[in-house]
């Protein structure tokens, strides 16, 4: 199959009209359609400049693209059904967007095994852990939009934290509280991410957020994130205590030795 830029198009085209038919006439509710949307088209960007940078093929390229695009899907419907992005209060997004995808065949147009590939990393994209079980191109496909959507993250959240007045809906509905959950700690202990149902305070998820460099895949991720910033801008926002400094400067070493030149 040929993935020309005009099919890219296509699809971008298709994600939009769909994104679009959620909108209503209250305007808090549009603003979480419209966020989803944006980050969508952002993520789909950042995989684009991932995948010139770790020099894929063309068609490994696309198909990152278009998982990319449509790895949030499943959001959409979540948010009109549940008033909520918690997946634990409501429902696993990712296997809701797999589900999406079936039901409205938005992937007809590409080869089975590649519609399959789009499917696996919409299903998986959101687990704490990669999938195991995948092939070897649905996995590079996985790790490639995975990395794409932390980017973007970041830029949400950090935008959002420089309100007065939080969106519960971004920042999961937490307490702002300067409290960190032992289960949270234990996992940055370990060098590893802490698991959204064990977040109880939003500066759990500010942690956890910077324990996200552990689940990058790429060298380009990695880069990225030390060159925006990302770590001094979350630290900034985290209470001065000695167990954050400790466990904030284990982040930051690991980083620094991930970007060596």
């Amino acid at each position: 199959m040929d993935y020309s830029k005009s099919i890219l198009v296509d699809f971008e085209t298709k994600f939009s009209n769909y994104a679009d038919s959620f909108l209503t006439d209250d305007i808090e509710f549009d603003q979480n359609i419209l966020l989803k949307k944006e980050h969508s088209l952002l993520v789909c960007q950042e995989s684009k400049i991932l995948a010139e940078t770790e020099d894929f093929s063309p068609r490994m390229a696309a198909l990152i693209e278009i998982a990319a695009l449509f790895h949030d899907i499943g959001r959409f419907e979540q948010i009109r059904e549940f008033n909520t992005f918690v997946d634990c209060k409501s429902v696993d997004h990712g296997d809701l967007g797999c589900e999406v995808l079936i039901k409205i065949n938005i992937l007809a147009t590409l080869a089975e095994k590649d519609q399959n590939i789009i499917l696996a990393s919409t299903k998986n994209h959101n687990n704490r852990e990669l999938a195991q079980d995948l092939g070897e191109d649905a996995l590079v496909v996985l790790k490639a939009v995975r990395d794409a959507d932390k980017l973007d993250i970041m830029r949400i959240l950090l935008k959002e934290y420089a309100k007065k007045r939080l969106d519960e809906t971004i920042i999961l509905h937490l307490d702002e509280s300067d409290d960190v959950s032992p289960n949270v700690m234990k996992y940055l202990r370990k060098n590893k991410t802490p698991d959204i149902s064990d977040f109880r305070t939003l500066t759990d998820f500010q942690l956890a957020q910077l324990a996200w460099i552990y689940d990058l895949n790429f060298k380009h991720s990695l880069y990225e994130f030390k060159k925006r910033e990302f770590y001094e801008k979350i630290t900034n926002l985290l209470p001065d205590t000695p167990q954050i400094n400790k466990i904030c400067k284990q982040m930051q070493n690991y980083l620094e030795d991930k970007t060596k030149k």
